[in-house]
């Protein structure tokens, strides 16, 4: 898997997460009072203490209730696969992978599985692929 792949697959877990979300958006009411010098700094503080912990909380219970309601309406959003599941193995799990849906140690292992699983005729093709892309 290429580098531009890993961090565009960080990137969508980190768009997706709600603790970076409630971060921005207390960061977003408290970094105003910091620049203005008329409000002391203890102000500040506080406002991020009050604001903080219950704008983060807000952002997962609502991110956990659009995940809920989404899974119930039927259309999800994360990443779908695009190989169908009457393709090759290896390629499902590499496209899996590519999603950042599984981290490599588990990549590795169903790989070994895979690779065990098919014959001794399909092995060598299938360890040529991999080593080809």
């Amino acid at each position: 898997m290429s580098i531009e792949a890993r961090v565009a697959a960080v990137g969508r877990r980190i768009a997706a997460s709600p603790l970076w979300t409630g971060l921005a958006i207390t960061l977003f009411f408290v970094l105003p009072t910091l620049v203005i010098p008329s409000i002391p700094l203890w102000f500040s503080a506080l406002l991020a203490v009050l604001i903080g912990p219950p704008t983060v909380l807000g952002c997962f219970l609502l991110y956990g209730l659009y995940r809920r309601l989404t899974g119930l309406l039927g259309t999800n959003d994360a990443p779908q696969s695009t190989v169908s599941t009457d393709d090759d193995p290896v390629e499902r799990l590499k496209q899996r992978y590519a999603n950042g849906e599984i981290d490599e140690p588990t990549f590795e292992r169903h790989l070994e599985f895979v690779m065990e699983s098919e014959s001794l005729d399909d092995a060598e093709p299938a360890r040529e692929r991999i080593r080809n892309k």
